[in-house]
């Protein structure tokens, strides 16, 4: 990922929770932002990149950008409003940044929304 990490313990643990929450899913969906090394921003890189790994379905909603972004193995893909991920699975992982602005709580809600719609 490009990036220089300390080796301690705790930050081995939240490597192990990272692990966890991503292995325990059957897809990703993350708040945060995608750089243009086409990783994801801070240590919620670490469950994109390992869902990546897993070919597990990765869709980012980018705060910066306010636009939802799918991986399709080789690229982000820019979600159109038609088009945006919905929870398929009854065994998800949802993570992301601890700085979570309003575009970010609005990406939640209206996944949820969609997702889960009567």
């Amino acid at each position: 990922m490009n990036r220089r990490y300390t080796d301690n313990e705790t930050f081995r643990k939240i490597l192990q929770s990272i692990w966890y929450q991503i292995n325990s899913g059957q897809e990703t969906f993350v708040i945060g932002e995608i750089l243009d090394d086409k990783t994801v921003k801070g240590g919620t890189g670490w469950g994109a990149e390992f869902s990546k790994i897993c070919n597990k379905p990765l869709h980012v909603f980018d705060q910066k950008r306010n636009k939802w972004f799918t991986w399709n193995k080789l690229e982000w893909v820019e979600s159109k409003k038609a088009d945006e991920p919905v929870i398929s699975h009854v065994h998800f992982t949802g993570t992301g940044t601890r700085f979570l602005e309003e575009s970010g709580k609005k990406a939640i809600k209206e996944l949820f929304e969609r997702s889960f719609k009567k």
